[in-house]
């Protein structure tokens, strides 16, 4: 399991690791989401992923790899030289602009984080719903500043809706 924390700050090592992981698993992009998820994943329940330096490097690598190709060096600090990460939140309602008053926010301690960003899917997608009625899907990112953050914190991550709120406890210190 890991244990070291969100990464702030990648060593030219772990650099070279993730892009190796990512060019490994350009064939099960599984492999690469799963130590990034959160919440649950069966019908309509709410969950999310938290994109940090190392998985969009590694996702990056595997999608380069993809087509036979290698990141550059000016993609590789671009990434790792970013100030923030982002954190989706998938969710569903009965009303299809569902998504105009969702916002995300993150607690640490008694410490409340808000994004610098908030971007929300533009269309929500209709899903089957419930006895004929139907039930719609997306998404609301928020975009976080490292410098915000304990990156090895117990932390709270509140999806705040139009009536009531959804919230994720994640452990900082097991995500890369």
């Amino acid at each position: 399991m890991y244990t070291d924390g969100i990464k702030v700050d990648l060593t030219e090592e772990e650099v070279k690791e993730t892009i190796d992981w990512g060019r490994r698993n350009k064939d099960s992009f599984g492999n690469l989401l799963r130590p990034c998820l959160f919440g649950k994943f069966g019908l309509y329940e709410e969950n999310g992923m938290i994109i940090t330096k190392t998985l969009e490097l590694a996702a990056q690598s595997a999608l380069a790899a993809i087509t036979y190709r290698t990141l550059t060096e000016a993609q590789v600090n671009q990434i790792c030289k970013s100030k923030y990460f982002a954190i989706r939140v998938n969710t569903y309602a009965s009303k299809k602009d569902f998504l105009k008053a969702c916002s995300i926010v993150l607690g640490q301690g008694k410490k409340i984080i808000r994004p610098k960003r908030i971007e929300r899917v533009k269309e929500t997608d209709p899903t089957a719903g419930f006895f004929g009625i139907p039930y719609y899907r997306g998404y609301v990112m928020g975009l976080f500043s490292y410098s915000d953050i304990d990156p090895k914190a117990k932390t709270t991550i509140v999806l705040i809706k139009v009536i009531g709120e959804s919230r994720f406890e994640v452990d900082f210190s097991k995500y890369k």
